[in-house]
């Protein structure tokens, strides 16, 4: 009885913190969202844009088209390329260590499949090897498969 006492408790105290994670996350990506649409042109800016570009010859409208099709075949190189390692990835991958199913959440910006995923092999680690005391060794499954997840860039 002793025994499974601090185990309960602790176990407790992991569901209200992750749960409280949860909720101040989910705050914050709708806040995002909120910011997002607001930063959307409004009807007028679209429809004076379009009424300027009417008004330009052939020659301004083709050499406009070129101009952003060139940014836009940019940009998709520079996505593509990704090489460089931002701070949100380092950030994640420390989480992934610590919280791996927290990792893949803020990662995905959703519960999702991968998140359950995430929570699956997680528990069913802890199941596995937690009782014979390695509490990390148990989180391993849930490691690897968040850093998969945040890694591999799908």
């Amino acid at each position: 009885m002793t025994k499974k006492l601090p185990l309960f408790i602790v176990s407790v105290l992991m569901i209200v913190f992750t749960n409280v994670c949860f909720a101040a996350f989910t705050v914050k990506a709708t806040k995002k969202v909120d910011s997002a649409v607001t930063k959307e042109p409004g009807a007028e800016s679209v429809g004076q844009a379009l009424k300027e570009f009417n008004s330009l010859s052939k020659h301004e409208k083709r050499s406009r088209l070129k101009e952003m099709k060139k940014a836009i075949k940019d940009y998709k190189a520079q996505k593509k390329e990704g090489s460089d390692v931002s701070t949100n990835t380092l950030l994640l991958v420390i989480i992934a260590i610590l919280i791996p199913p927290l990792a893949v959440y803020i990662h995905e910006g959703d519960i999702n499949n991968r998140f359950w995923i995430s929570v699956l092999l997680t528990v069913l680690g802890y199941i596995l090897f937690g009782f014979a005391g390695i509490f990390f060794l148990g989180s391993l499954p849930g490691i690897a498969y968040a850093l998969y997840v945040i890694l591999s860039g799908t």
